[in-house]
Parts: structure tokens; sequence; C-alpha cells
């Protein structure tokens, strides 16, 4: 590239990116203490987005996007207003030229100590010179990335990236110099920031240095950095911790447990993530059983306390929201006091930390289950570190040291002497031999997410390179200036970068700043010979719709003594169906009473609120979870009742034949023609008929039987008794008409008989028509009148009709007991005027208690009754007559 155009280029794609990382998550409570107690820093800057950051001599930083890993320190020095000016930290840097130059800033070493010194001592320059080997694979994830953003043609064609790469010794004031040299270019203090004489405010406020710096960090997951209003140009490629409440509580739903303990740590992550797991829990549901609140200074006061409590309440389920030496602390009054029987539900600030290295907690924790971001392998990683040697970066900074350890090595000294037994580094070693599972190991998350943020911002970039006069997003379809755009400009593509990296997955950013990553589901096990791993069961996506948040193989979970079963951890055991939860006064939602659904409800589901009302034609099984088809009822021929009336019906119309064939055999006898043959033939037909009539009370009825039941009998029965009134009635006559000359001789003829017999049958007849006319009877079924049962049963229609008929059989039966009373007086020869009056006593004394029976009786037991109220008027007929 020719000097003119390449000194344009490095002046205006000079930008940097700043790197640290969170270490230690317990040391941010402290921080956090402190910051409570008095949090009077301020920040003063005068970047404006449109801004031009200018740096030193001709290399200025026109953009400066930011990577930041952000850490927690207890306290930083700073600058005072008194005339004293305490001597900076001194920055180690390294830098490879490019045409584009980002600067990193990343943590390496840490200070070896801090001393607590009085108001009148001076304080000395910190030391950053304890070296962190295990940060090392986040600097090489950055340098394998750049290499393959040099590598690509297509990304960032004819443009090399360089970085100046700055140590943040795990320290706030560390990294504050570092940002403000990357974003300056120099060494100096910033003239647009003054600092005044306080406690440096906890690790979020360095995200708000450069307000109008792209910032992508890879580690820091506090959710208060998705405030766009505090830090409107911060965005990361890590997950935010704020998913892990919501992860939790789809957790809880997935297995059942509605009755959950929950102990956290009194720091602003414990205490945000407490408070929305409650929110959440109680949305759904979840009752809380206990929540503690520990904090790491008074945890040997409190603890002894706390798991007492945690014993003595039924919940099993309990959630850790603290960090490692939290549980740690809780593990082991824990094991003090015998608690067993727990399901420790972990977070990712401790789940994949070294509590679980101990062996005196592996029996508490087996089984435990808890979330952690997604691990991913990144591609092409073993090979860069397989061919990884000092020399090709060999200003690297501490690439002496990192080799040393790694390998258990030493370089040459100056005077070319090792001590002894101490074996020589010759640089030509290779990670993928001795060290390529620890550097490629899916746990290590940082690795792929700086690998994903510096990509993030190569494809910005790219973008904003790519774009062409009159299609680009800004005013007018204008298009940044390529060698000279401003930093909102670069922010603008950076938070609409979308790409998918190496591994296969879409790297994006949200409204927040956040990516759209997730959770891994974890469950920490012992194996059979007593060796411990973590088991992916499943993922949680905080973006995705409700259904699909949480996606997990509860087959692959094993819990406490290799158990696949899932514990409970409920208050009250869930409600089969058949019952209904019945609320405990004054307890939680989640604890409740069953009580069983009342006759003719069901409850269908488990944990019913209600139960509900079968139709009327079902009704509930014994177990009260089913509606079924109620049982049709009726007076049927298999059952007893039945069978009897059915017998004796057809036993006394055979009989009533028998009787019939016998006065028709001996006709012309003295005896059957003065008891009124022709009479006698029908009176005797009649009743055969009326037996055979009552069968239609018996049987499953129809429309044509309940029709014809009342309405055949009523005619058949009033000709019986209309041929017993002119009987009656023709006897009487006779012996009143003794005179040759008494009009009531002309009466006594069988003229008269069939008239009477015609007449008084003929109005029942009549009254009949009338009633199947009007209303006639109809099939009905009673669902309400017998529990359980559907009663098939013929509604007579119009009661009033219904009655008359038979009020006119009693009338007619009365008539007949009148005259028969009055022909009381005759001869012994002619007595059977006595036995009619018998007879029509017997009938009106059944027609009578016929009433209140037929109102009173329910079921099939009504037709019984009709069926018995039939034969006992024939009997008192045939008993006095034949």
């Amino acid at each position: 590239m020719p000097g003119t155009n390449q000194k344009l280029l490095v002046h205006y794609s000079r930008f940097t990116i700043l790197t640290a990382k969170w270490w230690s998550w317990w040391d941010s409570s402290l921080v956090e203490l402190r910051d409570a107690k008095g949090r009077t820093g301020r920040r003063a800057d005068n970047h404006q987005p449109g801004d031009k950051i200018h740096s030193r001599s001709n290399v200025g930083a026109m953009v400066c996007p930011l990577l930041l890993l952000l850490i927690p320190l207890p306290f930083v020095h700073v600058l005072g207003q008194s005339g004293c000016l305490l001597s900076p930290p001194t920055l180690t840097a390294y830098t490879e030229e490019g045409d584009v130059t980002l600067g990193l800033i990343v943590p390496i070493n840490t200070i070896s100590s801090r001393k607590v010194l009085s108001f009148k001592d001076r304080p000395a320059p910190p030391q950053c010179d304890l070296f962190r080997r295990d940060q090392y694979k986040s600097i090489l994830a950055l340098l394998f990335a750049i290499e393959e953003v040099n590598k690509d043609p297509h990304l960032l064609p004819n443009v090399t990236l360089g970085f100046h790469m700055l140590d943040s010794c795990f320290a706030e004031d560390f990294s504050l110099r570092a940002t403000l040299q990357a974003v300056t270019g120099n060494n100096k203090n910033a003239p647009n920031f003054k600092l005044a004489p306080r406690i440096c405010p906890t690790w979020p406020r360095l995200c708000n240095t450069c307000p109008s710096v792209s910032q992508v960090s890879y580690a820091a997951s506090f959710p208060s950095l998705s405030n766009k209003v505090e830090f409107p140009s911060f965005l990361r490629t890590i997950v935010s911790t704020e998913g892990q409440p919501y992860a939790l509580v789809e957790l809880c739903k997935t297995f059942g447990w509605n009755w959950i303990g929950v102990l956290i740590s009194s720091t602003d992550y414990a205490v945000q993530g407490g408070v929305v797991f409650k929110r959440e829990a109680a949305k759904n549901g979840i009752c809380i059983a206990y929540y503690e609140t520990i904090a790491l200074e008074t945890i040997s006061q409190r603890i002894p306390s706390v798991m007492k409590n945690v014993r003595g309440i039924t919940a099993t389920a309990i959630v850790l929201f603290c960090s490692p030496a939290e549980v740690s602390a809780i593990l082991t009054e824990a094991l003090q006091q015998n608690v067993t029987g727990k399901i420790w539900i972990g977070v990712e600030a401790w789940f994949t930390s070294p509590v679980f290295f101990k062996p005196e907690f592996w029996n508490l924790l087996n089984g435990t289950i808890g979330i952690s971001r997604s691990r991913r392998i990144l591609p092409y990683f073993p090979q860069f570190l397989q061919d990884f040697y000092p020399s090709r970066y060999p200003r690297m900074l501490n690439i002496q040291q990192f080799w040393e350890r790694t390998f258990n090595c030493k370089w040459t000294s100056a005077n070319g002497t090792l001590g002894p037994n101490i074996k020589a580094c010759t640089g030509s070693e290779r990670l993928i031999t001795d060290d390529i599972t620890e550097y490629n190991d899916p746990v290590s998350q940082y690795v792929y997410m700086a690998h994903s943020a510096l990509f993030a911002l190569a494809n910005a970039l790219h973008d904003l390179m790519a774009c062409r006069p009159g299609e680009g997003p800004f005013s007018g379809g204008s298009c940044a200036n390529k060698q000279d755009f401003q930093q909102w400009q670069l922010l603008y593509y950076l938070k609409k970068v979308q790409f998918v990296n190496t591994a296969g997955e879409l790297v994006a950013f949200d409204v927040n700043g956040d990516s759209y990553g997730y959770f891994d589901i974890l469950n920490w096990r012992l194996d059979g010979n007593l060796t411990s791993r973590y088991v992916n069961v499943g993922t949680f996506n905080n973006y995705m719709n409700s259904e699909q948040k949480l996606s997990i193989n509860a087959s692959f979970i094993l819990w406490a003594d290799g158990l696949a079963k899932v514990p409970s951890s409920v208050c009250t055991e869930s409600c089969p169906p058949g019952y209904r939860k019945a609320p405990r006064t004054g307890q939680p939602l989640c604890c409740f009473d069953c009580v069983l659904c009342p006759d003719g409800m069901i409850s269908t589901q488990i944990n019913s609120i209600d139960c509900t009302s079968c139709p009327l034609d079902q009704w509930p099984n014994s177990e009260r979870n089913q509606c079924l088809p109620k049982v049709i009822e009726y007076l049927s021929y298999q059952e007893p009742l039945g069978l009897v009336l059915a017998l004796v019906s057809m036993t006394f119309s055979l009989m009533t034949v028998a009787v019939l064939c016998v006065f028709l055999r001996f006709r012309d006898t003295v005896i059957v023609k003065a008891n009124n043959r022709s009479l006698s033939y029908v009176l005797l037909l009649s009743l055969t008929f009326c037996f055979l009539s009552s069968l239609t009370f018996i049987g499953s009825p129809t429309a044509v039987t309940c029709s014809l039941r009342q309405s055949i009998f009523g005619v058949i029965f009033s000709l019986c008794v209309s041929c017993i009134l002119a009987k009656t009635i023709i006897v009487v006559m006779a012996f009143k008409a003794t005179r040759p000359d008494s009009r009531l001789r002309q009466w006594v003829s069988s003229k008269t008989t069939v008239l009477v017999v015609s007449l008084s049958t003929m109005v029942q007849v009549i009254l009949i028509a009338l009633w199947l006319i009007i209303s006639p009877p109809f099939l009905e079924h009673t669902v309400q009148s017998i529990t359980g049962k559907v009663l098939l049963e013929c509604n007579e229609g119009s009661s009033p009709m219904f009655y008359s008929v038979l009020g006119y059989l009693g009338f007619l039966a009365f008539l007949s007991f009148v005259v028969a009373f009055l022909a009381r007086s005759l001869p012994d020869n002619f007595n059977e005027a006595k036995y009619i009056t018998f007879s029509m006593l017997i009938f009106l004394s059944v027609w009578v208690s016929f009433i209140p029976a037929h109102l009173s009786t329910k079921g099939k037991y009504i037709v019984a009754t009709e069926a018995i109220d039939e034969y006992q008027r024939i009997f008192s007929l045939i008993k006095v007559q034949f």
C-alpha cells in the first residue's frame, strides 16, 4: 500500500478494544458493600455522539470501539485535589502494527498486595506482578480471532488488523487508566476527565467512561449494563445473568416443584436475582417456603439458625443465589446438622466452581442441578494452539511466564545457567500435546465469547465499508465517510450486526445490547467409580416464546443416590382427579387439603380448584374422575319383581280362560243360564284382557305402550264393572217387578243389559279419547328423581284426565255398591247382591288407597304399584263372582 494511503488509512482506522475480566465474583460483594457506604464519585466527559477523538502525533482514533471485560475490586486510589499527585500505575503494553490497530485491555497479572495505610503514609504505586496463567486462554482466543479476520479475503479485504494490548491487572484503577490511554492514544491523564477524591464506584461505572465509544464485552454479565440510558454504547456477547431467575422458575415448573427454599447472598447480583425469582415464582404458582439472606461477613453467626430452619421445613428443592465461599459455608453446616435429602439448585456464580472438588461435599451435591452459560468448543482453535509458539509473538505480554507455567520449565537466563533439576524451555513445546484438553475445554466460556466479540466488531466494520452511496442508513441514504467516519455511525452498524460464527451459531444483539445466547442445564453426578462430571441435560433460551424457552431431557438426569425418578418438593402432594384443592387458612396457596368431589360432580385434572357437574344423563364413577352414563331403570322382566308380576298376570289370565271354557262347556246348564250366561262370557273375557294388559307395565316402556297401558286397562276394566252393574240392576229389577202390571218388567231383558254395559263403557271411552287428544301419555327420561340413575317411565300427560279416568272407575264401582246394597234384602237363593256389595267395597278400598300410593312411590316401583293395584281390583271381582 503506498505510503500516503497507508498513513491516511492508519489515521482514520486506529481504534481500540478494551478487555478486562470479572475475576472474583465474590469480591464484588465487598465492592458493593463499600460502594453502598459512599457512592460519591461523578463522571465527567465531554464526548458527544459525532465528536472525533484525536490521538497523539498523526495517529488519531476516529472510532473507539471497546471490547470491555470489566472487573470489580474492593477499592482504588484516585487523583486528589490537594497539591499531592500520586504516582500513576505502570501499564505494560504490547503492540502489533496493522492497517487497523485494535486496543486490547486484557487481564493477565494481578496486584501482589495492597497495604493498609494511614492517611499520613504516601501510597506506593501498586505492583501488578502476579501472573494468572488461567486467563491466558482468552488472550489466545483474541489473537486467534485476529488471525482469522486477517486471513479472510471477504470480511475486511486489503485491511490488516493490528492490536495494542494493555494489562488491566484485575484492578479497576489499572483498567480505567488503560481505558483512557486506549481512547486518547497516550499515557497521560485525559484532560476531559476529572475524578473527585473518593472511593471509586463499582465496575459498571467503568463502562460509562466513554459513553460515545462502542464497547463490546465478552465477560461483563451484570444485568444493569442492559440499561441503555446509562450505558448507551455498551454491548456484550456474553449472556446477561438476568435470565437466570427465569430459567430457575422454568426448571421448578418442569419438575413439579412448587415448595421452594431460597438462600441468597447480600450482593446486588443475588438480591436482584432473588427478587426476580420470587416475582416469577408467584406468577407460576410456586410458593417460597423460606427466603433467607446471608452476608459473607456474618455467615458464621447466621448459618446455624438458617440451616436449622432448612432442616425443619419440608421444602426439598433449595435455590442458592450465592458465591462459592457462601455455598461452601452452607454445605459445611449442612454436614454438621445432617441435612440430607435436599435438591440443591445452582446458579452460574458457584455451580461450576471448585466447591465440587471437595470430596466431603460429594454426597450432598450428588444429583445437583443448575445452570451455566452455554459452552461451545471453538472450531479450529486446537489447530491454532498446536501451531502456537513463543517465537510467533516474542514480545507478547508474559509469554515466557505462560510457557514456564504451562510446561513446568524455565527459560535460560542471560548467563546461560539454570538451577538444579530444572527443565529448560525450548519454545518448541506443543500445547496440543500437553495442554490441549484444558485449552479446548467446552467449560471455558470466555474463549468462545471473546472470539465472537471480535468478529462482531469486524463484521460491523465490514458493513460500514460495504455501504453504497444512496443506499445507506443515514440521512438521505448516505453512508459513513470511510476515511473519516464518526463513532455513532460505527455504533449503528455494531448494534445491527448479524452473522453466523465459525461454530455455526448466530451472533446478534437485542435492543439492550445483549446477545441472543442461552444457558445450559447441567446435572452434576458421581459415577460408580467415584468420578464426578457435569452432564448437559437441556438448554434455556429466554428469547424464545414461553413454550420453547426450556428444552430438557429428564431421562438424562441422575438425582441423589443414582435415582432417575424426579424427587418431590411440594407442600402438599397433588390432589388426584376426583378431588379438589381446599386452601388452608393462613398458609400459602401451595399448602392445601384434598377434598373429594360431592355427588354428581367430578374433577378430571390434577390439583383441580373446583369440581364440575356431570351432564344430567351421566353420573360420576366411584373415583369421581369420570362421568359415566347413568343406569337406565325400569321394571324389567329380568328382575324378580317384574318376573313375579308377569307370572301372576299370565297365571290368572289362564285361570280366567279356563273358567270361561267351563262356562262354554256347560253353557246349557241351569246354573250357567241363571248366572246370565252372555254377561258372564263378556265379564270373563274382559277379566282375561285385564290381566294381560298389566304386561304393558313391565319391560322397557315405549311411546306406544305409554299411550296404551292406562287407556286399555281403563276401557276393559270399565267394561268389567259395567257388567257387574248391569247384572246387579237386572237382579234388582227382576225382584221389584213381581206384579204383572209393574212397569219394571219391560226393562228385565237382555236389551237392558246391553244398554247399561254399552253406555257405561262408552263414557270411559270418551274420557280416554279426550285424554289422548288433549295431552296423551308420553315416554320420559327422569334424571333427578333417583341418584345415579335415569328412570325410563311414562308420564301420564294431563293429570286431570288421568284422575278423571280413575274417578270414573270409582264412580261405576260406587254405583254398583249402592245398587247391590239396595238388593241385600233379597231371598237367600238370590244372595249374589251381598257378594257384589262386598266386592265393590274391596274395590273402593283399593281405589282409595291407590291414589296416595301412586303419589308417594318413585322409580320403577310406581309401575309395580299400578300393576298390583290392577290385580287387586281384578281379584275383587273374581273372588265374589266366580
